[in-house]
């Protein structure tokens, strides 16, 4: 059943975004890059007059990490961490040079304690733990502009981080420090979630 509604209702996460973001000459921050491949996208679709990109590409310790992609397990290492971080430093080169790109190599934690940006747009996915997306929201409320977005994937989705991305949104929602423009469903399957500061 799962399968049918993700067959005929799933949504391409950049045609989303686009329903609800401009982008153009926007200011645009990524917490969690990867291998660099959705930045290339948000790049690319949005043209921003800056792209920040924040990973700390670490292979964390703990039995909690042993599935996720950046974890002492079989799918990932500190070796590889370290490879990805320059493959994504090659794959922005161009840009870097242009200071349309800035890659940060550390925490989202870390980023937030000396940042002096504000954003239109902001993209969390980063560590899926419930503390630290909670703590990621509330550092990017802090440097959010006033009609800007928040939107973090994973949303209703359990995995590894046992739906962490979906409790710290609904912490928040209790908060009153948000509200939710659009957000993953059946009928609309994405699994991302959208939100503003509460006004």
């Amino acid at each position: 059943m799962k399968y049918i509604f993700k067959k005929f209702f799933s949504k391409d996460r950049i045609k989303l975004i686009k329903e609800h973001f401009i982008g153009e000459n926007s200011q645009i921050l990524e917490i969690g890059t990867h291998r660099g491949n959705f930045s290339k996208q948000i790049l690319e679709n949005f043209n921003p007059k800056k792209l920040i990109l924040v990973d700390p590409w670490i292979a964390f310790k703990g039995k909690i990490y042993k599935n996720s992609w950046y974890g002492r397990s079989g799918h990932s290492n500190q070796e590889i961490q370290n490879k990805y971080y320059i493959e994504v430093n090659q794959l922005f080169e161009k840009e870097i040079i242009e200071n349309k790109v800035e890659i940060f190599r550390k925490t989202s934690d870390e980023f937030f304690n000396k940042n002096l940006n504000n954003f239109d747009l902001i993209y969390i996915d980063g560590n899926h733990l419930f503390e630290f997306v909670r703590r990621d929201i509330d550092n990017s409320l802090k440097f959010l502009k006033n009609n800007g977005v928040i939107i973090l994937d994973d949303y209703k989705l359990k995995g590894w981080w046992d739906d962490g991305v979906t409790k710290a949104i609904k912490f928040h929602e209790k908060e009153k420090n948000i509200k939710i423009i659009t957000g993953h469903n059946l009928l609309n399957y994405h699994h991302q979630c959208i939100i503003k500061k509460f006004k």
